[in-house]
């Protein structure tokens, strides 16, 4: 019997309800698939182009994502509710949120997925850029597998535009381990590792 996959109540619905304008609106060709873990934790890591990659990630994995957010979204009450409904949880970009790192810890140590967009802002335009360190720091005290996303989308996001989402191979917990004689360069090191496979993928273009 196939195993049913555990999602929110609240985010099955959804899901289900903006999946087919999601198809609509914003045509996107997937590629690798296969690389998707069904079960066992896993940071999910993409670049961020626009509004819509996290609709378009929420809708095209088949697991449920628990996003990080940016803090600001939370200051509009419906915003807010329904982005708290949905399993996300807020993130203060301007400092080091040590809250927001726990949650992820937390989601990540229970067995589910965490989605992360390393960036820390929008980038409407050109090449990823470089990480934030949050991610490394989630990965290396979790020991959790990172699996990189790139969303490919040339200049600004419209309905009906070509997107390309490419799931890359997972990188292994192995390689994102910090060696905490020198920390900050590590940190630095596993942030880059992970953009480095976005970047890539990006690259290809669709």
């Amino acid at each position: 019997m196939k195993q049913k996959i555990r999602m929110m109540p609240f985010y099955r619905f959804m899901r289900a309800v903006v999946t087919p304008f999601v198809r609509l609106l914003c045509p996107t060709k997937v590629i690798g698939r296969e690389n998707i873990p069904m079960e066992g934790s896993v940071i999910v890591c993409a670049n961020h182009t626009s509004f819509s990659d996290v609709f378009l990630l929420a809708t095209i994995f088949p697991r449920q994502i628990y996003f990080m957010a940016k803090e600001d979204l939370y200051r509009h009450k419906i915003v807010g509710w329904f982005i708290s409904k949905m399993g996300a949880f807020a993130v203060r970009r301007t400092k080091g949120d040590t809250t927001a790192i726990k949650t992820g810890q937390d989601v990540v140590r229970r067995g589910d997925v965490m989605g992360i967009f390393p960036e820390g802002t929008r980038n409407f335009e050109g090449p990823p850029i470089r990480a934030k360190a949050g991610v490394a720091l989630i990965a290396s005290t979790t020991g959790a597998p990172v699996l990189p996303v790139s969303i490919y989308r040339p200049g600004r996001f419209r309905f009906f535009k070509k997107t390309t989402l490419r799931f890359g191979t997972l990188i292994p917990a192995e390689q994102l381990q910090i060696d905490q004689s020198d920390y900050r360069h590590e940190l630095r090191r596993v942030s880059d590792t992970i953009m480095g496979q976005i970047t890539k993928m990006w690259e290809m273009g669709y």
